[in-house]
Order: C-alpha cells, then sequence, then structure tokens
C-alpha cells in the first residue's frame, strides 16, 4: 500500500512540473498562458485604444494579434484616430475603405518584437507594402523621446504581450512618401530644405502617377554635401550654403531623382546608365565592389544604404553630392 501511495504521490508531482513547465516555455519564459495578454487583448482591455480594436475587428487584423506571431503594434490612441479622421474629413473609422485602413494598421506593425530599449535611429521595415509588395519602411529616432516618421511620440512604451511588444503612439502615422522618410531624418536637413525652397517636397510627395511617380532618389545626406565642399578646395563650393545657394540647386536636385521608376539594389548592375529627371543627363553605376556612382563631373559617390521603401518610390542614400556638370 505504501509503495503503491509514493508512485501515485510521485506521479502527480511529475504531472504538476510537467505543466509548468509547458506554459513557461509557452510564453518564452514570461511565467504568462498565451492567450490571456495578447496585442489583442491589450486593445480590448484598455478604453484608451477603443478605436484601435474597432478598426482591428474591422479589417480582420484582430485575428493577427491574437495568434502566436510575434509582432510590434505601434497603437494610436483614440485622440490619435480623432485628430487623423477630423485632418482627413472622415466621419468615422467605418467610412475609411477595409483596405485603406488594412495598410494603414499593417504600417503601423513589425513583425518581430522590438522594445524601446534596442531601438536605434534608423530606417526599420514595417509589416506595409507597396505596389510591388515590398516592405514599407519607418524612420525611427531615438533621444529623450522616441519620434516615428518625424512626427509621431510614443507616449506609453513596452506593453509587453504573450505575442510581442505594444507602443501606444499620440498620432496615426501616414504611409509614407520618398519626401517624408526623407524629412523625418536630421542627417537630410540640407536635402529637406533645398527640396522645400525649390517647391519639389509636392513632386516627391504625389502618390498617384500624374506627376511622374514613382521614383527612385539617390538622396545625399548632410555629409554627403559637405564632401563636396572638401572635394575640392579651389573650387567654387567653400560652404554647403554655396551648394544650396546655386542659381541652378533645382536641376542638381532633379539630377538626384528618377521618375517613373522603382530602381531598387536588385535592378542595378555594372555599367548601368541611368537616366535622371534633369533633362539630358544621367549617370553611371558600378557594382563591382560594393554600389558606386560615376557623375557627370566624374566624380563618384558610394551608396551606402539601399532600398528605404516608401509608397511612392525607393530611396538610396550616398556619400557626396552628385553634378551632372
Amino acid at each position: 500500500m505504501m509503495n503503491t501511495f509514493k508512485k501515485y504521490t510521485i506521479a502527480i508531482f511529475a504531472t504538476v512540473a510537467l505543466l509548468f513547465t509547458a506554459c513557461e516555455d509557452a510564453d518564452d519564459g514570461g511565467n504568462i498562458i498565451p492567450g490571456v495578454n495578447s496585442i489583442l487583448n491589450q486593445t480590448e482591455n484598455n478604453a484608451d485604444l477603443s478605436m484601435l480594436n474597432a478598426a482591428l475587428i474591422r479589417t480582420g487584423l484582430n485575428t493577427t494579434f491574437n495568434s502566436s506571431v510575434t509582432y510590434t503594434l505601434f497603437a494610436p490612441n483614440n485622440n490619435a484616430f480623432t485628430n487623423y479622421l477630423t485632418a482627413n474629413g472622415i466621419a468615422s473609422i467605418d467610412d475609411i475603405p477595409v483596405a485603406d485602413l488594412r495598410d494603414i494598421l499593417q504600417y503601423h506593425t513589425l513583425t518581430t518584437e522590438v522594445t524601446t530599449d534596442v531601438m536605434t535611429t534608423d530606417y526599420i521595415k514595417t509589416l506595409g507594402k507597396d505596389d510591388e509588395i515590398e516592405f514599407l519602411d519607418l524612420f525611427i529616432e531615438t533621444g529623450t523621446s522616441i519620434l516615428l516618421n518625424g512626427n509621431v511620440t510614443i507616449i506609453d512604451a513596452d506593453n509587453d504581450a504573450d505575442n510581442g511588444v505594444v507602443h501606444i503612439v499620440d498620432t496615426v502615422i501616414e504611409l509614407p512618401t520618398v519626401f517624408s522618410l526623407i524629412a523625418a531624418n536630421p542627417e537630410f536637413s540640407e536635402l529637406t530644405a533645398a527640396l522645400q525652397t525649390n517647391g519639389l517636397q509636392t513632386d516627391l510627395s504625389n502618390t498617384d502617377g500624374t506627376l511622374m511617380d514613382p521614383y527612385t532618389i539617390v538622396a545625399p545626406n548632410d555629409a554627403a554635401f559637405q564632401a563636396l565642399v572638401d572635394l575640392n578646395t579651389t573650387d567654387e563650393f567653400d560652404s554647403i550654403a554655396d551648394i544650396t545657394g546655386q542659381t541652378d540647386i533645382d536641376e542638381d536636385l532633379l539630377y538626384h531623382v528618377v521618375g517613373n521608376d522603382r530602381l531598387r539594389s536588385g535592378d542595378l548592375s555594372t555599367g548601368l546608365r541611368v537616366n535622371t529627371l534633369r533633362p539630358s543627363t544621367s549617370f553611371t553605376v558600378d557594382i563591382s565592389a560594393g554600389t558606386v556612382i560615376t557623375d557627370g563631373t566624374m566624380n563618384t559617390a558610394n551608396v551606402t544604404t539601399t532600398d528605404i521603401t516608401a509608397i511612392n518610390g525607393v530611396v538610396h542614400i550616398i556619400d557626396l553630392f552628385i553634378r551632372s556638370n
């Protein structure tokens, strides 16, 4: 009898231990049973996320955020949605076309768990996609506060979920254009100002194909402007202001833009001649050792970052302001 009791007791404790271990393993050591605290549950249980919850249900993404797949969700609160609806003349969430609403929500989503302690200032791919089914980029700027695309602030960070993390934001993140992804990055302050001064931000924000979009932009950052100044101490450029103050700076800016095409890194080849929006001009590409552009003055620029994707084109970062002549 005693041996039977001991065997029964041992079996009970073994079963309990196995179940306890299984629960720990299922949520990566968080001791939370999956399904109790999913990303969807957080939108259900937080009254300030009720409009987001309604949007998830309307688009069918409620199932996505209640699954075991890991995500990061930048979650607009009710005030963010209210401001978005007002700014766009929309009466309610139900008046946004489902496909458009889904596109917006997917752009608020990362396909891995990214907490604020590992965020860096950089572009990152989202679940949102362009017309060619390439993942859209989001620009994260870290600091005292964390900004998304230059104007969206994380106001309640690192809300842990069984299947990822939720960061509550104060603004609905608009789908990005090539201009907005440039303007969001402080390292493009000179290029942004030059584009705005010459009225080119309107064209580069266009998304309906009527103004030569989609675009490919080889975008010089602030260091690239300075690199042109430093390249030749005997030329006319003694400061960045000398570059941006040229009477034909708009033509130089157009030399950095390709119209009616998304040229991704995979489309480039050695010897490729690329026609630009500056009339009758082109630059050539060499990919034999990295990606290098040779401009009309025979100066070379290295492409340091490729395939930053917007809904109306792609951006590649270069380390020298290039010129056609």
